[in-house]
This record gives C-alpha cells, sequence and structure tokens, in this order.
C-alpha cells in the first residue's frame, strides 16, 4: 500500500508537487486576513515544496519527462523485465522501470531476484508461471557472475545461455540486453568488455566508463543511484519509440 504511493507519486511528479503549491496560493491570497486559512496554506506551501525536493534531488523523478520519445509510436507496450537486483530495484520509486511506464503506457511484469547469476535467472525464467505475452523482452544480467569469481568468457557463454532461454520460453518477444555497466570489484574499476549475441539490440549507456562510475552508482560502487536510473529508463525510452 505505502510502496504504491510512493511509486505514484514518483510517477506524477509535476501534479502531485504543484497542486499542493496551487492551493497553498489559493489559501494565502483569498484567507490573507485570516489565520484559519494562513496555517493550511502554510502546511500546503511546506508539503508542496517537501515533495518536490524529494522527488528531484533523491529520485529524480522530473528528469525522465524531459527525454525526447515518440511516444505516440509506442503501439505494442506489453513489457517484461528479467534480471538481477538492477531489475528488482527498478520498480522501486526511483528505478528505471517506474520512469518508464511514467513515461510510455506500459503494461509490465519482472521475472528477477536480488544476487541472482546468469544460470539463477535462467531458471527463474524456465519455472515462470506468467500468463503475460509480452512484445519486449528487456533482460540483464552478468554483474553477480562477475562479482562471484566467474571469468568474463564463462560470463558471456551463460548469458547467451540465458538470452537462448528467453527466446524459447518467449518466441514472439523483441529482446533488448542491457550491457553490463562498468562498477567497482575488490576496490578496482572494471569495465567489462563481454557483450551478448550481436543478434541481440543493444544500448550501449556507458561510453565515458569512469564518468558513468562517478555519476550514476551508489556508494556501493555496483548498483545505479536515482540518475542511473534516469539515464537508463531515457535510453530504452528512445530504443523502444525510435530505434525498433
Amino acid at each position: 500500500m505505502w510502496d504504491s504511493f510512493l511509486i505514484f507519486l514518483s510517477k506524477n511528479p509535476f501534479m502531485v508537487s504543484l497542486l499542493p503549491l496551487f492551493l497553498s496560493a489559493i489559501f494565502l491570497y483569498f484567507g490573507r486576513n485570516s489565520l484559519k486559512y494562513q496555517i493550511p496554506g502554510a502546511i500546503l506551501l511546506v508539503a508542496g515544496i517537501g515533495i518536490g525536493s524529494v522527488l528531484h534531488f533523491r529520485w529524480d523523478s522530473f528528469s525522465i519527462h524531459l527525454c525526447k520519445a515518440g511516444t505516440e509510436n509506442f503501439n505494442k507496450n506489453k513489457i517484461l523485465f528479467i534480471g538481477d537486483s538492477i531489475t528488482a530495484e527498478g520498480t522501486r520509486p526511483r528505478g528505471f522501470i517506474t520512469k518508464l511506464e511514467s513515461l510510455l503506457q506500459v503494461e509490465s511484469e519482472t521475472i528477477c531476484a536480488k544476487g541472482a547469476t546468469s544460470v539463477q535467472i535462467i531458471s527463474l525464467v524456465e519455472s515462470n508461471t506468467l500468463n503475460f505475452r509480452p512484445d519486449y523482452i528487456i533482460a540483464q544480467s552478468g554483474i553477480n557472475d562477475l562479482v562471484n569469481g566467474v571469468s568474463e568468457k564463462e560470463t558471456k557463454n551463460a548469458q547467451n545461455k540465458l538470452l537462448e532461454s528467453i527466446h524459447s520460453t518467449f518466441p514472439s518477444a523483441i529482446v533488448l540486453f542491457i550491457p553490463i555497466h562498468p562498477f567497482f570489484k575488490e576496490k578496482n574499476f572494471f569495465i567489462p568488455s563481454n557483450r551478448p549475441s550481436s543478434k541481440i539490440q543493444l544500448y550501449s549507456w556507458s561510453e565515458n566508463p569512469k564518468k558513468f562510475a562517478q555519476d550514476y552508482l551508489v556508494k556501493d560502487g555496483i548498483h545505479l543511484n536515482a540518475q542511473g536510473h534516469t539515464l537508463l529508463g531515457q535510453n530504452l525510452a528512445h530504443q523502444l519509440t525510435v530505434n525498433i
């Protein structure tokens, strides 16, 4: 219930931050000589500023709406998201899935687990019981493989097996596979060179690895911050509405 409310706020940043300010202006203007109107007016003013500050500075909820995506050309809107904690966090108020849903009229489902390796994600895909036929699948994996000491070559092979499993399970869906972003591994900066099959449509969103890690990752050096989720959401929106 509470999560649903927070997600509603993040999907409608302009409305939920401007409405209290608008109501505050009405109370303060028409009740400027009456304390019983000034008090709720002041409360609404503080609420509007507070909500807007959280949405902007903590969740970066406004930026996604500045994305130049041709939403009018987006017709097929059923999207299945598959992955590990990056995908799981994407459903949170600041996450890329929530932001994508706020920009596009998306009907979505997820198959994901925090800490899952590519092999574990394959098991999740093959054992899923969703009654959902996606038009698109947005998948990611591999970070947990590398963090747990799996080589890049083995990680790439596991990613390709995951893609094969996705195609076998959802043969009619268009698959987008998110490249592994740069991250810190054992206090060292790690730039993955592996890519899934070239037959899968990719969108590289980490052209400047060091700047990316500095600007778009949280303190653990692995997971995306609010701006990182916005960047991913914007690039996926562009891919879905322009390139496909």
